[in-house]
């Protein structure tokens, strides 16, 4: 009887699902969605993560990057070199690059970076400051191409990304430059950006900003993605990059979702931000959710982990390390921790102990 209960059960649960979804976006894989998807072994190859090194109360920044690269065997991180008010408090002063120049050179021996580009000082919310009357144009100009002269020719740099979340009306930037509800104008700074890294530094990737999750506010954030798309942002970058947060999974398997839209594309793909808040939730979010993104989509390179460090509390925090003494490293910290040691293990038994 219990048992006959239950499939009926099962039987209603997966009838009530297709109904909801309907025809024209139907769940592949629906009895694996509704039965809950299984824990994987993290490819950690694919492994990168976003490492801000801005908090100093994790150390400093030479020391995040090498426990980064030494003890969780991390040789990839994004990392952020916003335009504000720190760095050019006004229009006629000189943009003060001495942070960013020093996470460049805290990188560890092995390790290279993703900068991110992005943010507008205050000033820039004077329209009369804007070169030809122009946001975006000032923003290339004035940022983009000041931080490609800069770091265009360092080796440790491995590309640049060209703004973050273009849809979120939270980030100024995407107020001042229009991008929150025109994709269309966004794929014009873009563009302007790709022409400036091209032009000063060729051999370096242009990543596409992600927009938040993909997987999120299904299909507004998959329709703004394929209105970049249409507009021609595919002629303008080397990486599409996606945000995937969350444990929608559903939404990336249905018909027309984010493995669909993904795989129709003509560029390699970078998750540039994944992760779960709470530090006893981290492992299992990344043995279910990467292992499955891996086998739906086909091209992606890396996923970059969100994040290393975070002061939020413990119990909220995406970070990998915490400031809370009881709870100083998430799960994830202490898997990937293992098994970087258990690989330098077997590396000392096979006659070569290096890392």
């Amino acid at each position: 009887m219990f048992h006959r209960t239950r499939k009926l059960i099962r039987a209603c649960t997966l009838a009530l699902v297709v109904t909801v979804i309907g025809c024209k976006s139907s769940i592949k894989d629906t009895v694996d969605i509704i039965d809950g998807v299984d824990r994987k072994q993290i490819d950690t190859s694919k492994l990168a993560i976003n490492a801000f090194a801005n908090d100093g109360r994790f150390g400093s920044i030479s020391s995040q990057f090498s426990e980064i690269r030494s003890t969780l065997g991390i040789s990839r991180v994004r990392v952020l070199m916003a335009w504000d008010d720190n760095v050019q408090p006004t229009p006629r002063s000189e943009p003060n690059f001495s942070f960013y120049d020093n996470v460049i050179a805290g990188l560890a021996p092995g390790q290279s970076a993703l900068i991110v580009l992005t943010g507008v000082p205050t000033w820039m919310n004077d329209r009369s400051q804007w070169i030809g009357g122009d946001a975006g144009r000032t923003f290339v100009e004035r940022w983009v191409q000041l931080a490609v002269n800069r770091y265009g020719d360092n080796p440790r740099v491995i590309g640049f990304q060209i703004g973050n979340e273009p849809n979120n009306p939270d980030f100024g930037i995407n107020q001042t430059l229009g991008f929150v509800n025109d994709p269309v104008a966004y794929v014009a700074v873009l563009a302007r950006s790709y022409s400036v890294i091209q032009n000063r530094a060729p051999r370096k990737k242009t990543v596409i900003a992600a927009t938040t999750a993909l997987n999120q506010r299904f299909p507004e954030n998959r329709d703004y993605n394929r209105a970049m798309r249409d507009a021609g942002a595919e002629a303008f970058c080397d990486v599409w990059a996606a945000h995937i947060y969350g444990r929608q999974f559903e939404n990336i398997v249905r018909s027309g979702g984010v493995a669909d839209f993904l795989n129709g594309l003509s560029k390699p793909i970078w998750i540039t931000e994944s992760g779960a808040q709470g530090v006893t939730k981290q492992l299992e979010y990344g043995e279910q959710m990467w292992p499955f993104l891996l086998e739906k989509v086909r091209n992606i390179e890396y996923i970059f982990i969100y994040q290393f460090t975070d002061s939020a509390p413990s119990s909220i925090s995406y970070g990998l390390r915490t400031l809370d003494p009881q709870a100083p490293v998430s799960d994830l910290y202490t898997h990937l921790r293992s098994r970087k040691l258990s690989f330098v293990e077997k590396r000392v038994i096979n006659g070569n102990a290096k890392p």
